[in-house]
């Protein structure tokens, strides 16, 4: 699995797609639901963090159902964490799991590439 992070409309989807070549029909848009097998690359992870967050479900349950989708694919991320803390309690709960999500799938993932202003930066 490869992890492309970054902040809101930094280029992310356009640079995975101009750098693997990806066709429309190989992503997967995670904000419309969980991912289904046979995607090359899901974008919107934060989409169904924040979903399975509202759910309950902690950040080693999220990784868990994901890993056997993803373990092939790129996954692609917005980073959150860099802002305001929230004052409420149910978006700091989500900003905390998603952070969580994103550390353990960077510690599975064969690289990790940072997107900003379209440029990617390889961080592993």
């Amino acid at each position: 699995m490869d992890l492309i992070i970054g902040g809101a409309y930094q280029g992310k989807l356009t640079y995975a797609v101009k750098k693997y070549g990806f066709p429309e029909e190989a992503l997967c848009d995670l904000s419309s639901g969980f991912p289904e097998r046979g995607y090359a690359c899901f974008y919107h992870l934060e989409a169904l963090t924040r979903r399975a967050a509202a759910e309950g479900l902690s950040a080693d349950e999220i990784v868990k159902d994901l890993m056997p989708h993803i373990k092939n694919a790129v996954v692609i991320s917005r980073e959150i964490g860099c802002g305001i803390v929230p004052t409420d309690p149910a978006e700091r709960l989500w900003r905390e799991t998603h952070g969580a999500v994103l550390k353990m799938l960077a510690a599975e993932a064969a690289s990790v590439t940072r997107v900003f202003c379209g440029l990617g930066e390889v961080l592993k």
